[in-house]
């Protein structure tokens, strides 16, 4: 199994990034499993600013999307997500999210178009997604125009 990266998509399907969702539950699981090891000695103290994770603006602005369109509030969540695209040009979270909105829709050609612009973004920037991250984004589309043909037919 491929690993996560920490701005994929949350892989319970929360629609959250992992770095928000999953990531620390499964991260303490992944300590808890590993064999104790001695004890090392005292590093230097990490500066202040690491005790304090603030959210970045990419991931408070994706997220609030994600809970735009959970709360069926589609037209603010659409307007969300423009800006997160015009904010954040060359990452794929403004196009993802707006295939969730058509999505929410039921505007499954339009989202299976935006998801194919996300996929666009994703090949154009290799450096910044994990291998196969794409995978993920085609099979929301190849799911999307099956749902689009069955309903056309």
């Amino acid at each position: 199994m491929a690993k996560i990266g920490r701005n994929d998509p949350c892989a319970c399907g929360s629609g959250k990034k992992y770095k928000k969702c999953c990531m620390a539950s499964d991260e303490a699981a992944a300590r808890a499993a590993r064999p104790a090891q001695p004890a090392a000695p005292p590093a230097r103290q990490p500066p202040l600013a690491s005790y304090f994770q603030e959210p970045d603006e990419l991931t408070e602005a994706s997220n609030a999307v994600v809970g735009l369109v959970h709360a069926g509030d589609l037209n603010a969540a659409e307007q969300a997500a423009q800006d997160l695209l015009a904010r954040f040009p060359d990452v794929h979270d403004g196009y993802d999210r707006l295939g969730m909105v058509c999505e929410a829709r039921g505007d499954h050609r339009q989202a299976a178009d935006y998801y194919r612009r996300a996929i666009t973004v994703i090949r154009d920037h290799p450096d910044n997604y994990d291998p196969g991250f794409e995978d993920v984004f085609q099979k929301l589309v190849d799911r999307l125009e099956a749902q689009a043909n069955a309903a056309a037919g």
